[in-house]
């Protein structure tokens, strides 16, 4: 399926992923379905995300770069208790490309391996919650799974000096090739719940309990494999087709999420969140685990804004700082891979009256470490948000 984005939009991002308890209601909290309510404004939340990492194993190094739109969100208020909203992001995504040379035993050729992985699956989503009581809200993420992922081996007989030559170009050369398509297609479900208990009076102080739970689903997929034979990009032997639409499913685990907060309204939020995964449920297309493991994670953060009634734009600012630490499903050798990564993130208010706001989120952060034939892999993130607010569905009046 390839590499998950996470749930957390911009201004969650710059918390350590964190905030399953809390959301200020002017910018859209995506961890969990119940604190879409606190949303008192039609919101337009648009994110794009951009990535860069540096990869080390053994003496072998690769850096890489890239980004993507990461979500387009609108939730309005249909009633004083009740928030609809909808979505769409990409869930995972998949973006490699490998080169190896292997020799072929008792003849002067070797085989040069070229793999390639491109695609990924997006998630459409639906979103209603609900104010049950005072402090209690409710929340369901309805969400459609489509996309497909291509997967490409090729090789390519040529003789041992010609391979070393780094100015090879292997289109002049007779390619084998086998390539892989999956299309994914399917629905899934969220649910959560938050509890927003007061503990000072006149709001001076609330303790907030929240938990999201994403059910485990098995997604339909239909896999089709071609063989090819070519020569200067055009085929020698007509491409056969091994699998034709064979149809399959892939099961994702159940995540289940809980957190906290203090939060000091207007001024201060302190948030810490945990998050368990069941990847020991995950099922490939072959129906195999892949030696996936069940993996827990935490994610810290605060938020701080200086003073909301001021009139210098600076103290208007919202300023957030996280953490985060967990083990990834992935092991090598034996060896667990745990990921850490620390952010900063910053919400500034723009446009007439300050009601619309620019959110930029930043992360560093490692999984792995070298040695042993292990992988280490260290990223920088950037996630910039934008977010709209307007007042719909007002009653007309004439003076």
């Amino acid at each position: 399926m390839g590499e998950f984005y996470g749930d957390a939009y911009s201004d969650n991002t710059g918390m350590g992923q964190s905030g399953v308890s809390t959301s200020s209601g002017f910018q859209i909290n995506n961890l969990n379905p119940a604190l879409w309510v606190r949303n008192r404004f039609t919101t337009l939340d648009i994110g794009v995300i951009g990535q860069y990492k540096d990869v080390v194993s053994g003496s072998k190094k690769q850096t890489n770069a890239g980004g993507n739109l990461a979500y387009v969100s609108l939730a309005f208020p249909v009633s004083p208790r009740w928030v609809v909203g909808m979505s769409l992001k990409p869930y995972t995504f998949v973006d490699y490309t490998n080169q190896s040379i292997r020799d072929v035993q008792g003849t002067p050729f070797v085989g040069v391996y070229n793999t390639t992985g491109k695609g990924g699956i997006n998630k459409a989503s639906i979103t209603t919650s609900y104010q049950v009581t005072k402090y209690l809200s409710l929340g369901l993420e309805s969400s459609y799974f489509f996309g497909n992922v291509r997967k490409t081996t090729e090789v390519a007989l040529i003789d041992y000096i010609r391979a070393r030559d780094p100015n090879l170009d292997l289109t002049e050369e007779v390619m084998v090739s086998l390539n892989e398509r999956t299309t994914y297609s399917d629905i899934a479900f969220r649910a959560g719940a938050a509890l927003r208990v007061p503990i000072k009076k006149e709001n001076k102080l609330n303790l907030n309990l929240g938990a999201a739970y994403s059910f485990g689903t098995s997604i339909n997929a239909d896999r089709t494999t071609t063989f090819e034979v070519s020569r200067d990009a055009l085929p020698i032997i007509n491409p056969d087709t091994l699998d034709n639409v064979l149809g399959g499913r892939i099961k994702t685990p159940n995540q289940f999420q809980v957190g906290a907060s203090l939060e000091w309204p207007f001024k201060l939020i302190l948030s810490a969140d945990f998050n368990y995964q069941q990847w020991s449920q995950y099922r490939s297309f072959t129906n195999s685990n892949d030696g996936l493991k069940d993996v827990g994670r935490i994610n810290i953060g605060a938020e701080y804004l200086p003073r909301f009634t001021s009139l210098n734009y600076f103290d208007l600012v919202r300023y957030r700082v996280g953490f985060s630490y967990g083990k990834t499903p992935y092991s090598i050798g034996n060896n667990d891979v745990n990921d850490t990564n620390v952010s900063l993130g910053f919400t500034f208010p723009m446009g007439r009256g300050y009601q619309n706001f620019l959110s930029v989120a930043l992360v560093g952060g490692q999984r792995g470490n070298t040695g042993n034939g292990m992988i280490r892999e260290r990223y920088g993130r950037v996630v910039l948000g934008v977010t709209l607010l307007e007042r719909w569905f007002v009653k007309q009046k004439i003076d």
